[in-house]
């Protein structure tokens, strides 16, 4: 038991809880929360802390998976692996390349552990293909009393679909099985195409390919349109382009940019318009479905709000978020980058019930991103947003009762399995008041 000051991954907030542990089991993460409960304390898993909004808030105790991050079970025959919690999810590709494996889909940044990224309901992009969550056969969970768990479609089948994207407030979960598939590679093609044409055959790009996903500069009339497809076609075709992403060197260039524009806000349209120019030129490439999906390994520090919309109303909404852009005062210094995945059945993932398009506002300014986010927000309320659960929102619990179906059951759940409120933080506080049901 120590106590050091945690921060997140941008470093706009931190915490110093009471005590950190490092459970080597799920018997010891038992024994922790039992301990909490006599002691009357808040305590909270975290994973690796890449998370804008306040999810991993820790009041009083933290609970943290260094020694419960292996591969425990790569089931080559049934497609399965089965890791723990605090597994990394740059790792568990790796491991799943070496047994001829790989996930469908997955998030563009791999710094994050299975257990943080299940619990926020991470996603990638394939408007056919649902979030990473949605391919969990088995979960390992301790609940607010102590008691383990074993959840599948079968066992506790309520408790488990929850879990899936489970907040962080209905146990400390410790171990996941994920359904996998063969490995295979992907082609991907990056195109520049003019802003309003990108957008008018939107569904084209949807329909026609494996994975899709946008991005643009702000103040440039063109949408980097990124179309991925399962190939085997050999692998290459990297361009220098490419060896500046795989070596993180592309990411510390763009951070040097980006420092120049909070300096001088008035150069931030020539620079978005020049590194389109020289970075994001047409080109194509195939590798290994991971190494295409991931973004580059160094990433510049930003923050993000992103919300989930009705993948039908995509284009319009795009259109609206280039508006407010152009006729505000602050400057955007980062892409906008807009993905899309298929509906899922999870009671608190964004895109339950209904097929997704995620727009995400990003920015590398801790002065700007408060109004960007602000005027993101008004706009997302327009669409039925919902707000990604591990970046910044401000959505309030009579909004998001609203915004999802199973909010009332989901609470419930939680208040059974956490009776006494030992994973309560800040935000559990605000999405699911004590005064609600």
């Amino acid at each position: 038991m120590i106590s050091e000051k945690i921060q997140n991954w941008d470093g706009t907030q931190s915490w110093t809880p009471d005590a950190i542990h490092y459970p080597e089991d799920e018997g010891q993460i038992a024994g922790l929360i039992r301990q909490a409960g006599a002691e009357q304390k808040r305590i909270k898993a975290i994973g690796a802390a890449l998370s804008w909004s306040d999810i991993i808030d820790m009041p009083q105790a933290a609970i943290r998976f260094n020694r419960m991050d292996k591969v425990l079970e790569v089931d080559r025959d049934n497609l399965r692996i089965r890791v723990q919690a605090g597994a990394g999810l740059q790792h568990v590709n790796e491991v799943l390349a070496q047994n001829g494996l790989a996930f469908d889909n997955f998030g563009s940044i791999i710094l994050q552990t299975a257990g943080g990224y299940i619990g926020t309901g991470t996603h990638g992009t394939g408007a056919r293909t649902p979030i990473l969550s949605s391919y969990i056969e088995k979960i390992r969970l301790v609940d607010g009393l102590g008691k383990i768990h074993e959840l599948d479609a079968a066992h506790e089948p309520e408790l488990f679909s929850a879990a899936r994207v489970n907040l962080g407030c209905l146990g400390v979960v410790s171990e996941i099985t994920f359904r996998c598939r063969e490995a295979f590679d992907l082609e991907e093609r990056l195109e520049l195409v003019d802003f309003d044409t990108a957008l008018a055959n939107l569904d084209g790009y949807l329909n026609d390919n494996d994975y899709c996903k946008l991005w643009w500069l702000a103040y440039t009339d063109k949408l980097q349109v990124y179309t991925f497809n399962r190939t085997q076609r050999t692998r290459g075709g990297f361009g220098f382009t490419g060896f500046l992403d795989k070596t993180g060197l592309s990411g510390h260039l763009f951070t040097g940019l980006m420092k120049v524009g909070r300096s001088l806000p008035s150069v931030i349209p020539f620079l978005n318009n020049t590194v389109q120019k020289v970075h994001f030129h047409p080109r194509r490439r195939v590798d290994r479905s991971d190494q295409v999906i991931k973004v580059s390994s160094s990433i510049p520090i930003h923050q993000e709000a992103e919300y989930a919309i009705p993948i039908a109303r995509a284009a319009q909404a795009i259109d609206d978020m280039r508006k407010i852009v152009l006729k505000a005062d602050y400057r955007v210094n980062f892409p906008l980058e807009v993905r899309f995945v298929a509906s899922d059945d999870i009671p608190m993932s964004p895109a339950g019930g209904r097929d997704s398009c995620y727009i995400g506002a990003y920015v590398g300014s801790l002065k700007w991103a408060p109004l960007y986010f602000a005027d993101f927000e008004v706009l997302m309320q327009d669409y039925e947003g919902r707000p990604h659960w591990g970046k910044s929102f401000t959505r309030s619990h009579t909004e998001l009762r609203k915004l999802y179906p199973a909010y009332d059951a989901f609470d419930r759940l939680r208040r059974t399995f956490d009776p006494q409120g030992l994973f309560r933080n800040s935000f559990v506080d605000r999405v699911f008041p004590t005064n609600i049901g």
